[in-house]
This record gives structure tokens, C-alpha cells and sequence, in this order.
């Protein structure tokens, strides 16, 4: 089968290797649709998330993906071959104490998929566990497939976040994170949402699936802007998915008295200085968001029952082929992309 394997900073190379075999409880994936993800990119242009997960060998990158069940391991019930699937791409190791307490999505030995020494899904086939597999409703597309995964995290961050509807929010960093987490507090009961991006591409979706006020920070003051819209008050909720300093410190100052901030956005550095009074005097809740914590399937049914739309996020179509052209199209935020998608 032809697999994608990244080598180095920006440098892919497309070889032939063996096809795998599900062993018990394992079910064969032919790969129809992988996302290009902000965590792929960084591989991409950095070789590295943070300071442990390093590129040190050639590496199938890739966790966002939909396609058909080709085979099935001995013991799998509740699937068929040719069955459309999604993927839940972290596997757990199931018995350590924070697997117990049911908080999968930080387990220190979990195995994810693009993530050293983890293969991938930038390939024609892919081995799963049953357990991280789900049916693609027919009425939904393999595109919307693969938007599931990021769906999910944006699903867990407003769970995380104790959302109540009537609340108002902000969505700092309106890429494919930022919007699908602006989706899930809008299906959650947001009445007032602000989203903020230097993409104007990205501030008109943003626009288009829900937010009611956005802006670009590199031409306009936001916390001015969100703290006279919010009539000094703030937000309730603000959702920081950029991972830049500037934004978890503009977090600070627009969350309201009380307030929680959510931070999803990766650094692409190893320390930032975050300004600590405004957090200290208003009290606010700060809490990391960590992967999805297997939402995937609620997120399916959000999406099956109309409660979110995902189609105006899906903005590019490559094949596979052209791999390294579609990550240089997502890295420089160019053509007015949201989510690339590579056709397997």
C-alpha cells in the first residue's frame, strides 16, 4: 500500500509498504479522507509539538480521518466490511489511574495516531481498535468524516467549560479549532459570541456559521471592542485557540469577573509570559483543554441531527500526491483555507 511518510521539516516522500492485518478486536480501515490538522503542521514545519514529541525517524503523520471497513479481526461485532467509518484517534492504555477515573484523553502511555513513535493515516490502510471506531451516517460525507475528530475537541472544551446557555463567549483564533469550538457553544446556548483572527477568511466563517461580532486584531483594539460591546462587563467564556501569548493575555482581559478561560491553541514556543493581575483580581477559572476525551460520537449526532453544519469549513480538496503542496497551502494560510482534506 502507498503510505506518506514525513522525514524531516518539510519533506515528505510517498513509499510502498505492507499492507496490515487486524488482529482480535482490530478493524481494517481503507482511508478515504485525511484532514490536515494544526498539530500536523507543526510536525510539518518544526518536526516537533513542545519538547517531548520529536521527529527523530520517518513518521506517517495524520489522525483526522474517515474511510471503509476492509476487514475485520476475529471477535469484532457491530460492523460490516464496506461500512463508512470515523475514527477516534487516541487509544488509551486503560489501566492506568487516570484511565480509571475516566479521563482517557491525558493518559501518559496513550497511543495516538501521527504522534512518534505512533504511524499515522496518511496511507491506504490503517489498523484500529474497535473501540475507536464509529459509523458514518450515510448522509454525511466523507469530508464531514473527517471533520469529526476537531468537532469533538471543540465539543469537550465547551462541555469542560460548564457552558450554560444564555452565556456569551469569544473564540480567540478562529481556525478550524476556533470554529468548530464556535459551533459547539452556539448548538450549547451561546447568545453572544466574538471572534477574533488575523484571516479575514477565516473572521467571514466565523461570521457565516454563528458569530455575531468579529475582528482582526491587526486592525482594531478587540478587548476595547468586546469590553464596550459587553458594556464593560466581558465574557463569560473565552475559548483562546491561537496558542499565541497575545492572545491568552487578551483572554484575561475580556473574560468576565468570575469568568473561565479555555485554553486549546498549541504554542509554537516553549514558554510564554502571561500578564497575572487581571487573573488574579477577576478570579478567573484557567483550564487547558487536552484532546477530545471521546466525544467523537456525540459529535456525530450533533452533526446527524442538524444541530451543526460543517460543510462551510471544508474549503480544499488535494490527493495524495500532492501532500506537500496542500501542508504549504495550510502552514502559510493561503487561498483562504479553513480545513484541507487529502483524498486517499
Amino acid at each position: 500500500m502507498k503510505a506518506v511518510f514525513l522525514l524531516r521539516k518539510k519533506k515528505f516522500e510517498i513509499r510502498e509498504v505492507p499492507k496490515p492485518e487486524p488482529k482480535e478486536k482490530e478493524v481494517l480501515i481503507r482511508v478515504k479522507t485525511v484532514g490536515i490538522c494544526g498539530s500536523d503542521v507543526h510536525y510539518y514545519t518544526q518536526g516537533r509539538i513542545g519538547s517531548q514529541q520529536v521527529i527523530s525517524k520517518p513518521l506517517i503523520i495524520g489522525h483526522e480521518l474517515s474511510g471503509d471497513v476492509a476487514a475485520l479481526g476475529k471477535g469484532v461485532k457491530g460492523f460490516r466490511v464496506g461500512q463508512r467509518v470515523v475514527v477516534e484517534p487516541a487509544i488509551p492504555c486503560g489501566d492506568c489511574k487516570v484511565c480509571r477515573e475516566g479521563r482517557e484523553n491525558i493518559c501518559p502511555d496513550v497511543r495516538f495516531l501521527g504522534t512518534p513513535p505512533v504511524d499515522g493515516a496518511f496511507c491506504e490502510y490503517i489498523v484500529i481498535p474497535e473501540e475507536n471506531v464509529f459509523p458514518l451516517p450515510d448522509q454525511l460525507s466523507y469530508g464531514e468524516g473527517v471533520m469529526m475528530e476537531p468537532l469533538a475537541i471543540g465539543v469537550y472544551a465547551v462541555k469542560l467549560a460548564h457552558l450554560i446557555p444564555g452565556e456569551t463567549v469569544a473564540i480567540l483564533g478562529s481556525g478550524p479549532i476556533g470554529l468548530v469550538t464556535l459551533l459547539a457553544a452556539k448548538a450549547a446556548g451561546a447568545v453572544l459570541i466574538f471572534a477574533t483572527d488575523l484571516v479575514p477568511e477565516r473572521l467571514n466563517a466565523a461570521k457565516k456559521i454563528g458569530a455575531h461580532h468579529t475582528f482582526n486584531p491587526e486592525k482594531e483594539d478587540i478587548v476595547k471592542k468586546i469590553m464596550e460591546a459587553t458594556k464593560g462587563r466581558g465574557v463569560d467564556v473565552t475559548f483562546e485557540a491561537a496558542g499565541k501569548e497575545e492572545t491568552v493575555n487578551q483572554a484575561l482581559k475580556i473574560t468576565a469577573l468570575g469568568g473561565r478561560v479555555m485554553i486549546i491553541g498549541i504554542p509554537e514556543v516553549d514558554a510564554i509570559t502571561y500578564e497575572p493581575h487581571q487573573m488574579r483580581r477577576k478570579e478567573l477559572l484557567i483550564q487547558n483543554v487536552r484532546r477530545s476525551l471521546r466525544n467523537t460520537e456525540t459529535s456525530i449526532k450533533l452533526v446527524q441531527e442538524g444541530l451543526i453544519n460543517l460543510k462551510p469549513l471544508i474549503t480544499h480538496y488535494y490527493p495524495l500526491e500532492k501532500i506537500g503542496e496542500a501542508f504549504e497551502l495550510v502552514s502559510e494560510y493561503r487561498n483562504g483555507v479553513i480545513k484541507a482534506i487529502i483524498q486517499i
